[in-house]
């Protein structure tokens, strides 16, 4: 079901958006082996859930003529930009590992355009013209990955494959934009690799970046890619924003509106709390409570979630503890479980594959954790780090310099950007100080605004970070306060149920938006039409007509949606609706027929627990860097994946302190679970058990167990999750 390259947990907006897109263009096809300590821990080395691979590596194979006026392929021009004049396309080679039918080049800009013979700054591109030569393209689609600092032509082959109904008739095109990816990638050390303390690393990086700060914001962006256009002789575009990509498309549209076709703006960035983020907190309360309504056996086992979530905060503001939590790889971690553990927990795997697992596992760990059992809430910490490294940026990854620098330069902050440092974090600390008490309920203030300055990087550089950033030189805002959108553009905004942007401050731009559509797809994540396909043919269908069409699908909640980057078409909202310490208080399997119902209480307890054990394995394979776990009570699990396939070994696995279950397993491709396992369990109820059950899919929603126990036959069923 997931691709070994959607295990990126608790980066930022633009770092999931590079995890997810760069590597599908190269690094899936051919893996790094020199990753971080902190890259392996948040990637998965298991692609036995099925892959993207395929359909990565067989992308349109665009080729033929384009369909627009452009300089002979690798022509060479000097920076006419810089003296005033139009700008030119220099094309290239494109470099290796570039997908096929690209047309590679740059377009050579001024740093700053008070000073047009200054220092220059080449904006990288790649155009894929349209596959049908017969006729011009209807116009060139360009897309915005956001974040801000995730480069947009490493992700191009996901954009390739998400358009590819429309990409007969349209160009598309892929720009880096300045200090990102190709186009310069900025690359500041303590930022990049997460160093020291980080506020020094965000005053360190603007010392580097020195008069150019201020030159990397989305006006500046904008100007680049109006020239890019006009260098390669286009006359509209298709601007597609995402996450913060939408500020790109406002900012866009503000200046060259006769240059804009449409617009789609998925999940956009609208927050005028550009410190706090106070309706990030919010939110992924109401998603956790979202994912265990929609998953029948978190839901069975707690239909007060709301209550349960309130109480479990509660408890951990009021009572944290200490203690040993086992990742996935069996590593036991000294850990602290608090109220800012809770939101690692809930943000950092956000984009965690399988999805929401964390999610669906929450209540029934609180309610372990109010019988006294900490160990499924201490898994669930272990299993979410803080980023620890964000790789190379000039290789395809996101640049964290860059994204300070866009954030920084853009937002509007509770201080005067031209004020001393020392002002400034006064300022700071004094709006900290009049939040409003419930502003970011059910967390506290206090330990919200910590977790968000503690993290390398959360959505954005949030709190205090840009408080030691540079006195600006010469700011250029993206656009002005609450301007509107041209009426004449059509637009389509998308925002997704499950968003932890909160879809209600998307909503917000609507009036901004004259005659645009917002659709709320209820069954997706932050990007919808990454996560839904329903949202993909929305959008698909809003570039060929310019209409919005049917949206009726968007609010399926039970539809089908997947991970970015996982097999499409499939339901993954899953959960738990208990973790037992012993057999005697899990909730039995049902009997398939009467004439089984001769078996015990406990002997369905034991077997439902073996499954329990099995499956709760197949939930931790994404989160392994190696090919050995550990049950959640002990024993060992280890995994080989072949062709698509995984293969579990399972030693004196436990789910409870009291079932030891030793055997074997397959996952498919097509997410069938197979297993054959022996159970030694409590007085006597052990046996051997064989197991089928088909994965993440509501059509199946019952896995079926058959065996012996105590030497009699046992035939039942349990929910799947």
């Amino acid at each position: 079901m997931v691709d070994a390259f959607t295990r990126e947990v608790g980066k930022s907006d633009f770092t999931w958006m590079t995890s997810l897109t760069c590597r599908a263009a190269v690094d899936i096809v051919t893996p790094k082996s020199d990753q971080t300590a902190g890259e392996r821990t948040s990637m998965s080395r298991i692609s036995a859930f099925g892959t993207v691979v395929s359909v990565l590596i067989g992308l349109l194979a665009v080729g033929g003529t384009p369909a627009l006026a452009a300089p002979p392929a690798n022509s060479r021009v000097t920076a006419a930009t810089a003296s005033g004049a139009a700008p030119v396309a220099a094309f290239r080679t494109c470099t290796a590992g570039s997908l096929p039918g690209a047309r590679c080049g740059s377009v050579s800009l001024p740093l700053d355009r008070a000073h047009p013979s200054g220092t220059t700054i080449a904006i990288a591109f790649q155009l894929f013209p349209a596959t049908d030569t017969s006729s011009p393209a209807v116009s060139t689609i360009v897309a915005s990955n956001g974040g801000p600092g995730g480069p947009n032509i490493a992700a191009a082959g996901l954009w390739l494959f998400l358009l590819q109904p429309v990409l007969a008739h349209h160009n598309f095109l892929a720009i880096d934009h300045r200090g990102i990816g190709e186009s310069q990638a900025i690359d500041c050390p303590a930022l990049q690799h997460v160093l020291g303390n980080q506020l020094a690393a965000a005053r360190a990086c603007g010392a580097q970046l020195g008069a150019a700060a201020y030159r990397y914001g989305s006006g500046d962006v904008a100007d680049d890619i109006d020239a890019v256009r006009r260098a390669l002789h286009i006359d509209k575009i298709d601007y597609y924003g995402v996450s913060y990509g939408a500020v790109d498309v406002r900012a866009y549209a503000y200046r060259y509106p006769d240059h804009l076709r449409s617009a789609i703006l998925d999940s956009p960035y609208n927050s005028k709390d550009a410190a706090f983020t106070r309706t990030l907190p919010t939110a992924m309360a109401r998603i956790s409570v979202l994912v265990c309504r929609r998953s029948p056996s978190c839901n069975a086992g707690n239909p007060d979630a709301p209550e349960i979530f309130d109480r479990l905060v509660e408890s951990l503001r009021k009572h944290p503890f200490s203690g040993v939590g086992y990742n996935a790889d069996g590593r036991p971690l000294t850990l602290r479980a608090d109220e800012s553990a809770l939101l690692g927990v809930l943000y950092n795997n956000y984009f965690a594959a399988p999805a929401f697992v964390n999610q669906g596992e929450i209540f029934a760990a609180a309610k372990a954790l109010q019988r006294g059992d900490r160990t499924p809430l201490l898994r669930l910490i272990a299993e979410s780090p803080a980023p620890g490294d964000f790789g190379d940026p000039a290789a395809g990854g996101p640049s964290v310099g860059a994204d300070y620098a866009v954030f920084c330069a853009d937002s509007v902050f509770p201080w005067d950007k031209s004020a001393p440092e020392a002002t400034r974090a006064a300022q700071y600390r004094k709006a900290l100080a009049q939040l409003p008490a419930n502003a970011s309920a059910p967390f506290s203030v206090t330990t919200w605004a910590g977790f968000v300055a503690s993290q390398p990087v959360l959505l954005i550089p949030g709190a205090n970070a840009c408080v030691p950033w540079p006195k600006p030189t010469r700011p250029l805002p993206p656009f002005p306060a609450d301007a509107k959108f041209p009426s004449n553009v059509p637009a389509l905004l998308l925002g997704g149920g499950l968003d932890y942007l909160d879809v209600k401050s998307e909503r917000t731009l609507i009036p901004l938006f004259p005659g645009a559509k917002f659709v709320t797809v209820q069954n997706a994540g932050h990007v919808t039409t990454f996560w839904n396909p329903c949202a993909t043919s929305i959008a698909v269908s809003f570039l060929a007509t310019l209409q919005t069409g049917d949206t009726r699908c968007a609010a399926d909640t039970r539809g089908p949606m997947n991970l970015p980057g996982s097999t499409a078409g499939i339901l993954q909202l899953q959960g738990v609706s208990r973790f037992p310490a012993s057999a005697s208080r899990a909730i039995p399997a049902r009997p398939v027929a009467a004439r089984h119902g001769h078996n015990s209480s406990l002997d369905r307890k034991v077997a439902a627990v073996a499954w329990s054990t099995v499956v709760d394995a197949v939930y931790r394979l994404p989160r392994m860097t190696g090919t050995t776990g550990r049950g959640l009570r002990g024993g060992i699990i280890t995994v080989k994946v072949t062709g698509g396939s995984a293969a579990i070994d399972y030693r004196s696995a436990k789910f409870t302190g009291d079932v030891a279950v030793t055997g074997h397993a397959t996952l498919s491709p097509s997410n069938v679970l197979a297993a054959t396992v022996t159970v030694a369990g409590p007085h006597g109820r052990s046996g051997r058990l064989i197991i089928s059950a088909t994965l993440w899919d509501p059509a199946h929603p019952v896995a079926t167990i058959t065996g012996t126990l105590r030497g009699h036959r046992i035939a039942v069923t349990t929910q799947t999750r």
